[in-house]
């Protein structure tokens, strides 16, 4: 169970670079068991907004036990792990 939810180092910048290209980006990382960030945008590929679950993690970190039970569970491809917002951004173009 996640005791002492934390923001990563790097989810501030990530947070700031998606909302200043315009997406919309929801802090969730203080509910326990869950992931980061919620962020939506409308990618090239789809014809409204989508909703993407993101886990931040620094440069090769790892998720943690209970992170890894809640991603053992995921039926849907709409949550990653991202080092940054390039990450997210990558996933919003070819998703």
């Amino acid at each position: 169970m996640r005791y002492n939810a934390r923001k990563d180092r790097n989810q501030t910048v990530m947070v700031e670079e998606l909302r200043a290209r315009g997406y919309d980006v929801d802090l969730v990382f203080r509910e326990k068991g869950l992931y980061d960030l919620v962020v939506s945008g409308v990618p090239r590929w789809a014809s409204r907004a989508v909703g993407l679950r993101v886990e931040a993690k620094r440069v090769g970190g790892s998720l943690t036990q209970d992170e890894q039970e809640y991603w053992s569970k995921q039926r849907h491809d709409n949550l990653i792990r991202a080092e940054s917002a390039q990450d997210v951004l990558d996933w919003f173009e070819i998703a």
